[in-house]
């Protein structure tokens, strides 16, 4: 019998089809004054303009050849209660990998040590980008 674990097929159809570009989960963090998450963007869905370099975040526009990027990152929870909108300056991202497969995805899932059955759609999990 195969226990291995996998993104919920709905969520992934929501990635892969027009529900949306990104998928995540909040991870559990060591600092209490802190907010873990990981997420999933489906980088292709993003439309890059040479007019605009600065339309999206920094790490989108970084990955912007790749189908697929992961992004580990953590926000003081001050900032989430006090700031009306999050910017790069904001975060501190502690992974960052592109990928272009969805076999890619789960070997970093994976490696990573995270649960690919915990990702929902971002507003399941105040997902704060």
């Amino acid at each position: 019998m195969n226990d291995r674990k996998i993104i919920p097929r709905s969520v992934w159809y929501g990635l892969e089809g027009t529900g949306y570009d990104k998928i995540a989960q909040e991870l559990k963090s060591v600092d209490p004054l802190l907010r873990k998450w990981i997420a999933i963007y489906a980088i292709y869905k993003f439309e890059f303009s040479p007019d605009d370099p600065f339309q999206y975040y920094d790490f989108i526009s970084s990955s912007k050849n790749s189908r697929y990027a992961a992004i580990e990152f953590s926000i003081p929870i001050e900032t989430i209660k006090t700031s009306d909108g999050i910017d790069d300056r904001d975060i501190t991202i502690t992974k960052l990998e592109t990928m272009d497969s969805k076999k890619e995805i789960n070997l970093l899932l994976e490696k990573s040590n995270i649960a690919p059955e915990l990702f929902t759609p971002p507003w399941r999990c105040d997902y704060p980008l």
